[in-house]
């Protein structure tokens, strides 16, 4: 066949028509046959090709006709152009092995130069034969074997260098644009069969139209119009036809909805693929504007697709030529561009791709609240119901679910876990409640229930737990034309990664913009810079403002763990301030320090589905000095607040950071403290000039003095928490802390605190013990605990204690040596101690040998450091306490004897205890020979009426130092129980208990050392000055009270009878 074909080929044989018609006939369908039905593999079939090639090249129109007359019926005629179209669509397959050498240009040339000239034969026969009646399939085979031809690799002559690009147009032309009219020609000649291949041939002609040449261009994006109009006018009672929309024009279909979907869907893989460019896309926008614009019906609807495509085009361009970039910022971007487009134009299964696709992009970077953020998109789309899912939302992830209810639920739990492991535990507990939520009340899985509510706690307790960085935001801001389309002249907010500061930030910045310069202001730069073809990056840091909707906390004892999560997360306003360099002063003039602030909001909370959102608003005001003030002194007793609150939650946290706090403003070295403020505005000068100010002035001084109860609970709590190293400098901070409260609250008054430190009575038992070298026969030593309620001393009951703002705090397992220091810091200053001077003496300026009996080892035992709470204290009565020596006789022993051993911690009273011992009669104190000595004045001014309100069981705001030591115990001496001069008749009653007959009718006042006053009747109140405790005689009782051991004697007194 070879030498055949050869010879037909020569010029000086003669005519060849009738014997290339013999070789057609009776070879060519079986060479067809056996191509197609060939291997690749097999040496043979390269021959077969160039035959076939051969044969085919020899033909012209009259041998096609001549063909078509000889197969005997319309079938076989079918079977015949439906096998050649499949053997040239292989042929030019770039799926299928290529029979010749890719690298054998000549001969791939020769191919399809021989394929163009029978397919232009063969259109002319499926038009003649195959269009009425039409038969769709080979016009079918027609259009997907043309356009395969068409866009073959080794027609892309853009692809070549220039040399080879030459060569091949010289030779062969650009054959492509003869295929595309061939194309555009039976497009335009299926007539009414258009809407059979709407939208079909919507991919193949796309990727036609792509090919980078303007002429077949041209040539084909005018199929696309025609193809909306095919649709929009098709019938919708006969789909794919235009039924009878020529007399009825209320059967048309009146969209082109599923062009418009195929358009898009085949878009972006097309340009994803590489298909396209930035011209193909103004090209596109320019034909079919001016073809809809010009259409009456089409004109609004048609206009509008093409902006979306065009819109969808240029995204789709940037993110082509940024999904390979090395910044990942850019690659999220882009990818997020895309997701948003195909929500706004509800393309489902679009929308869910570039879901996932972002998704997988944060688990790369190991981004997993963003991961959680973006799939949780997906779970927006389905319903909590049994409904089957179709197949646009079903998840390559999850496979096996098969309804709403399951993909939906499986998605949950994946967003849980990766809440979980970004620490976003509050938002994993916000999908636990949904969750938990279908489990009782929807399916009633209770099983399931169970597990989740375990789950839900584990949350709870990581919140208070687990630590957690709190992100840093950054504003950042791409000048000049050198940035990409979607970056140019745009301000972003940037959350930062965990424990990246600005420096690190800018240097992460820089490098995935190398050509880019860091401007060195904050002021918005011209035209020079926005326009100019470089590349400029401004970044500084900001503050996130914190949700309206949280403002729940206000005033609240809420755990800082808690509250910071809310300050720093799902925040859409950010907010950075300077100086308004215009208004004039010094740096340190705060009288004329002005700023600027500027409010910024994004598109979306921080954090979401990205870790950055572009800003959509900017607003800009000026804050005043005295505004400035304001807030600063808001922040700090915020700051101080918050302090307070975390020491408390852990009592192991280091106590640097309030001492740096407590000095900063007690003793301020640097900044001045809130004393510039007060030179500044709180001047009369200051008011006269601004009197629209008043009200500001008002509110300054009201924090300046709301500043000092809280600064007096930070320093109780500090006092507890610091070091013995420390102890100094806690006391020069007590001295200064003490200066200042008395200079505020003499300036602006005393305010309260809704923060209170409640806790139960402070007790001070003795080591009791019986030292008998020190006893006569069966009589004993008593003595009574100060400060307790078992004590023997009258209880008030006339009066209770008011709420108080002063917080009294006192700390658990402070252990005392027998002569402990219960002196008073030199910054404690009080009214008590300025009329009643010479009581307030520390036990340590005590001399032991001074006295005659050794005291005994002592302890305080209280109860735990209670929480701080916002409450009132509980209104309790005062009991007044002092010393008594009584003696009893061996045979009546006193049934208060302690007779337990003393405990760590004192056992709590019942409610009906506490009754009892508050409404019991008010006891005496014993007294004993100590008393000679002390005048009647001395006890005036402790216990009479005009007695300072230190003294008084009403008056409990005392902020002094002496207030938080408990008081000492009473010291005894061997010479003060003599007895030879009592004025007391003792009797012994029926029950063997000791009553004092009083011989004088006078009532006398008990006064101790603690802020305790009873009224005083008459003159004879003792005041011990030397011990530090008030004794008293002449007592009457008028009422009857329990009997009370008598003293006991001395060991060389003789016994009282």
């Amino acid at each position: 066949m070879n030498n055949i074909l050869r010879l037909l080929y020569r010029k000086d044989i003669g005519k060849t028509h009738n014997d290339v018609r013999d070789i057609m006939l009776i070879l060519l369908r079986t060479i067809i046959k056996t191509s197609h039905a060939l291997d690749r593999e097999n040496q043979l079939v390269g021959n077969l090709v160039a035959i076939m090639l051969g044969i085919l090249q020899r033909m012209d129109g009259a041998h096609y006709d001549i063909f078509v007359k000889h197969l005997n019926n319309r079938f076989e005629l079918q079977d015949f152009i439906i096998e050649i179209l499949l053997v040239f669509e292989e042929l030019v397959s770039p799926h299928q092995k290529s029979v010749f050498s890719r690298d054998w240009m000549d001969m791939i040339m020769h191919q399809n130069t021989v394929i163009l000239r029978s397919l232009q034969h063969l259109s002319v026969v499926i038009i003649d034969h195959f269009f009425d009646p039409f038969e769709k399939q080979v016009w079918s085979n027609f259009f997907q074997c043309s356009i395969a031809f068409l866009i073959q690799s080794p027609l892309q002559l853009n692809d070549f260098n220039d040399n080879k690009r030459q060569i091949i147009f010289a030779r062969y032309r650009d054959i492509r644009k003869d295929t595309a009219q061939e194309i555009r020609k039976m497009w335009f000649q299926l007539g009414a069969h258009k809407p059979k291949f709407v939208p079909q041939l919507v991919e193949p002609i796309l990727e036609m139209s792509m090919i980078p040449e303007v002429e077949l261009r041209k040539a084909t994006i005018p199929i696309f119009f025609d193809m909306m109009q095919c649709e929009y006018y098709s019938s919708k009672m006969l789909p794919n036809s235009y039924g009878d929309t020529k007399r009825n024009n209320m059967h048309y279909k009146a969209n082109f909805n599923e062009f418009e979907t195929e358009m898009i869907e085949k878009l972006d893989i097309l340009i994803g693929a590489g298909k396209g460019d930035a011209d193909y896309k103004d090209l596109f926008q320019s034909i079919l504007l001016e073809k809809c614009q010009a259409h009456n019906i089409l004109k609004t609807e048609g206009t509008e697709f093409v902006k979306m495509v065009t819109k969808l085009m240029e995204r789709l361009l940037e993110y082509r030529c940024i999904i390979q970039d090395e910044s990942k910022e850019n690659r999220m971007a882009c990818t997020f561009s895309l997701l948003q487009f195909y929500s706004l134009v509800n393309r489902k299964e679009m929308y869910i791709r570039y879901v996932y696709k972002l998704c997988d992009l944060h688990m790369e970077f190991n981004n997993y609240t963003e991961a959680a953020f973006t799939l949780k998109l997906h779970t927006e789309l389905l319903q909590w119901n049994d409904t089957e899912l179709s197949q646009l939302l079903r998840s390559h992830r999850h496979t096996a679910c098969r309804t709403h209810r399951e993909l939906k639920e499986a998605l949950y739990y994946e967003i849980i876990d990766y809440f979980d492991r970004g620490l976003m535990f509050e938002c994993a507990i916000d999908m636990c409640k949904v969750l938990a939520q279908e489990y009782e009340n929807e399916i009633y899985d209770y099983l399931k229930l169970a597990k989740l509510l375990v789950k839900m706690s584990q949350f709870f307790e990581k919140i208070l737990k687990e630590f957690r960085h709190t992100s840093e935001y950054f504003r950042v801001c791409f000048y000049g034309l050198g940035f990409p389309r979607f970056l140019q002249n745009e301000a972003f907010i940037f959350r930062g990664e965990n424990y990246e500061r600005l420096s690190d930030f800018c240097s992460r910045i820089l490098a995935q913009h190398p050509q880019a310069e860091l401007m060195q202001t904050l002021e918005v730069p011209g035209e020079d810079i926005t326009q100019a073809d470089g590349q400029f990056i401004q970044v500084n840091k900001v503050e996130p403002v914190m949700n309206e909707n949280f403002t729940k906390f206000d005033g609240k004892m809420v755990s800082s763990e808690i509250v910071k999560y809310f300050t720093s997360n799902n925040v859409q306003q950010f907010q950075f301030s300077r100086r308004c360099e215009n208004c004039g002063g010094g740096p340190d003039d705060v009288r004329n320090l002005w700023l600027e602030r500027i409010v910024m909001t994004t598109s979306y909370p921080l954090p979401g589905i990205l870790r950055w959102f572009p800003v959509t608003e900017t607003k800009k005001f000026k804050i005043s000095p005295i505004a400035l003030a304001i807030e600063t002194m808001k922040k700090t007793n915020k700051e101080i607040r918050d302090l307070i609150i975390e020491h408390r939650n852990d009592e192991a946290l280091d106590i640097k950071t309030l001492s740096m706090k407590i000095t900063g403003i007690v003793d301020p070295a640097v900044m001045g403290g809130f004393g510039k403020y007060e030179k500044a505005f709180l001047t009369p000068d200051y008011l006269e000039e601004h009197a629209d100010e008043k009200h500001l002035v008002e509110e300054l001084k009201d924090l300046i003095a709301s500043q000092i109860p809280l600064l007096e609970i930070a320093i109780t709590l500090h006092k507890h928490k610091a070091p013995e190293s420390l102890k100094l400098f806690h006391e020069h901070m007590e001295k200064c802390f003490a200066d200042m409260q008395a200079n505020v609250e003499s300036k602006y008054g005393k305010k309260t605190c809704d923060l209170k430190l409640d806790r139960e009575s402070v007790i001070m038992r003795r080591n009791g013990f019986f030292m008998p070298g020190m006893f006569e026969g069966n009589n004993r030593l008593s003595e009574t605990s100060m400060g307790s309620s078992d004590s023997g001393l009258s209880k008030s009951t006339s009066s209770t204690r008011p709420q108080t703002s002063s917080i009294k705090s006192t700390f658990a397992s402070f252990n005392f040596n027998p002569r402990p220091s219960l002196g008073h810091s030199p910054s404690t200053k009080s009214k008590s101690k300025e009329k009643t001077p010479s009581k307030r003496r520390s036990m340590k300026k005590l001399d032991r040998e001074t006295l005659s009996l050794p005291v005994a080892n002592s302890q305080w035992y209280t109860q735990p450091l209670t929480t701080i709470t916002s409450t009132p204290e509980r209104e309790s009565i005062t009991s007044i306490t002092s010393a008594s020596n009584t003696s009893l006789t061996a045979k009546s022993p006193d049934p208060k004897v302690l007779t337990q051993e003393l405990t760590a911690k004192r056992p709590l009273r019942s409610e009906k205890e506490k009754e009892r011992r508050m409404s019991r009669p008010a006891s005496i104190a014993t007294p004993t020979s100590g008393m000679k000595g002390f005048s009647s004045t001395d006890a005036h001014s402790l216990s009479g009426a005009d007695s300072s309100n230190r003294n008084s069981v009403d008056t409990t705001d005392s902020t002094s130092e002496e207030d938080l030591i408990p008081p000492p115990l009473p010291a005894k001496t061997r010479d003060s129980t003599d007895f030879s001069s009592f004025t007391y008749s003792m009797d012994w009653n029926p029950n063997n208990f000791p009553s004092l007959s009083p011989l004088n009718a006078n009532i006398n006042t008990i006064t101790t050392n603690t802020t305790t006053t009873i009224q005083r009747t008459q003159h004879n109140s003792i005041t011990n000055s030397s011990y530090e405790y008030v004794e008293a005689r002449n007592f009457v009782l008028s009422e009857k009270r329990p009997p009370t051991p008598p003293p006991k004697p001395s060991r060389n007194s003789k016994h009282i009878p």
